[in-house]
This record gives structure tokens, C-alpha cells and sequence, in this order.
């Protein structure tokens, strides 16, 4: 599928070959061989947006498939982050199963760098009303921090979540066309959900590369919970909800394991995102593990959604 010539922003243009390739990898069905090959016949197209972060992607009437750069760049800030994050959070806590491969100053050291990209990704989703240049200035800050062009220990796998993520996204539109969805409801929504799950986690099967897979996809949903902090929406299941569901298509030792990565994605994900919007969710306790404590905040989640719940 072509790309534009246009440059990307930091840092698609490193990896969406590798989300392309993904993408083709992972369908094995003929039919949507085919539907590849015969129906998106413009293929990908990756639009250059120096607005806010708002909607990932989107499938056209001319059956293309839109990719927002920013929300690319946006996603992939908010990957490397949470990994420098959980990994601190290990160290600091001797939570490391055998022994650190970093010190608590190296770690430390790391996770200031990360909440700088934090907070740079975070104005991304703010427009600038006095500046409407504000976004694209503001990327060039973004090219001194690690990337796969400035490497350290971070940046291999914070590529492969990505790339799963992005290939995810991509899967979840090209769902819509071959169940030739005309209309957004929850239904076709959890529909292309389950079909961009079900093809990445075959090749995370057959790879052992399940648990990159599944943190993939679930931290694509959780950037959707800071472009919409509301966590609703009338046509879409609600944010929460659709975690929830990704949960269940995880292989048992992942989903049964209550500290893997995932829970722990979930968990300190929702305590950065309800202190950005200042929303009051609580704090795990001492002698909670991770999956405790994601099914302990259900009930905050379903609190803020009765305030903000669109009829």
C-alpha cells in the first residue's frame, strides 16, 4: 500500500514500514487477501496534522484509509513513556524479577526524561488559541528525545508496542470495510474491535509475541481515554468498556496474572490520566495486586461516566 512523499513527523516515518509489513503479515484469510488487494486499492494514506490529537483514523468513501500522523506520534510518546514508567516503578519497589538491569538513579534518570515526553504529549492534545502554530513548533522538541534514530534500552520495544498498536489501529478500520459497516454504532465498533484483535493475536501466538501484542492494544484504547477524557460517546462503546473487551481474547497466563504488564499498564495509566483531567480515582494499596486494583477502579470509572454520560 503506497505511502504519501510527504516527510512524517517524528517518529512514524522510522517504523511504518514495519507497521505495513505487520499489517499484510497478519491476514491469512484469502478473502481479505483479496480485499486488500482488490478494494483499498488507493491503500494507506498518512495525513500531516498539526492540530490537536482527536481521531486515529478513518476509513473513506473512496475505501482509503487515513492515518492522523499526530495521533502516530501522540501514541508512540505515550508508549515509551509508560514503559520507562513501569519499569521505574519495578526498580524503585524491588519488584524486578531477578536482578535490576538498571540502578535506582539510572531509573530515576530515565523516568524524568519520560515525563518530559509526558508532558509534551500531553499539549498535543490541547489547541493553542493564542498560537495556531503552536504544534508544529512544538515538534521540534520532540526530536531530542529517545527514538529509534536515538537509541538506548527503551526504544526496541517501545517500537514493537507501537508498531503493534499502529498495525491494531489499522486493523480495527480495515475491519469496518470488509464487514462493510455503513454507519458508526457500538456494535460495528466492538465488531472491527474483534477482528484486529483476533488476526494480531494469532501472529502473537505463533510468534511468542503475545504480550507485546496485547499491551499494544491496549494502550491504543487507553490514548483514546486522553482524547476523550469522558470516556463516552453515543455511537462509540465507552472507553472503559472496550478494554474490558480486548481483556478477554488474552491468553490465560496474561489476563489470569495479576501483576502482568498489562494490568499494570492499566492501572498507572489511569492514575496519569485522572490527574491530568483531575478526576478523582483511588490509589492501590499496599496489599492489592494490579488486577485488584483495575477492577477496584471500575466502579470510579463508572462514576465519572454517570456525570458525563451523553444521552
Amino acid at each position: 500500500m503506497p505511502q504519501n512523499n510527504q516527510m512524517l513527523h517524528f517518529p512514524v516515518g522510522h517504523i511504518m514500514d514495519r507497521v505495513l509489513s505487520l499489517f499484510h503479515i497478519v491476514v491469512s484469510d484469502n478473502t481479505h487477501i483479496q480485499a486488500i488487494d482488490n478494494g483499498l486499492k488507493k491503500g494507506i494514506k498518512y495525513v500531516l496534522n498539526d492540530a490537536p490529537v482527536g481521531q486515529p483514523a478513518s476509513l473513506t468513501g473512496e475505501n482509503v484509509i487515513e492515518v492522523n500522523d499526530n495521533y502516530c506520534e501522540f501514541l508512540y510518546l505515550i508508549c515509551y513513556t509508560f514503559l520507562v514508567i513501569n519499569d521505574y516503578c519495578l526498580v524503585l519497589t524491588d519488584n524486578v524479577e531477578g536482578e535490576a538491569s538498571i540502578s535506582k538513579e539510572e531509573a530515576e534518570s530515565y523516568c524524568r526524561e519520560a515525563g518530559e515526553m509526558l508532558s509534551e504529549a500531553l499539549k498535543m492534545l490541547v489547541p493553542n488559541e493564542n498560537d495556531e502554530k503552536c504544534m508544529a513548533a512544538s515538534r521540534g522538541k520532540l526530536f531530542r528525545f529517545p527514538n529509534t534514530s536515538r537509541p538506548n534500552k527503551y526504544t526496541d520495544f517501545s517500537d514493537s508496542m507501537t508498531i503493534a498498536r499502529l498495525t491494531y489501529v489499522l486493523h480495527h478500520e480495515f475491519g469496518h470495510f470488509i464487514f462493510e459497516h455503513e454507519e458508526d454504532t457500538p456494535f460495528n465498533e466492538l465488531d472491527a474491535d474483534k477482528h484486529a484483535i483476533l488476526h494480531l493475536k494469532k501472529w502473537g501466538e505463533a510468534t511468542k509475541n503475545e504480550n507485546t501484542i496485547f499491551a499494544g492494544i491496549i494502550l491504543a484504547l487507553i490514548a483514546s481515554a486522553f482524547i476523550n477524557p469522558t470516556l463516552t460517546a453515543t455511537s462509540y462503546p465507552d472507553i472503559d468498556d472496550r478494554i474490558e473487551y480486548a481483556l478477554q481474547f488474552a491468553d490465560d497466563t496474561l489476563k489470569d496474572n495479576p501483576n502482568s504488564l498489562l494490568y499494570r499498564i492499566i492501572g498507572f495509566s489511569a492514575n496519569i490520566w485522572a490527574n491530568h483531567f483531575k478526576i478523582d480515582i483511588p490509589k492501590i494499596t499496599a496489599n492489592e495486586s494490579h488486577k485488584e486494583y483495575v477492577c477496584r477502579i471500575k466502579s470510579a470509572l463508572i462514576n465519572h461516566k454517570r456525570k458525563t454520560k451523553i444521552i
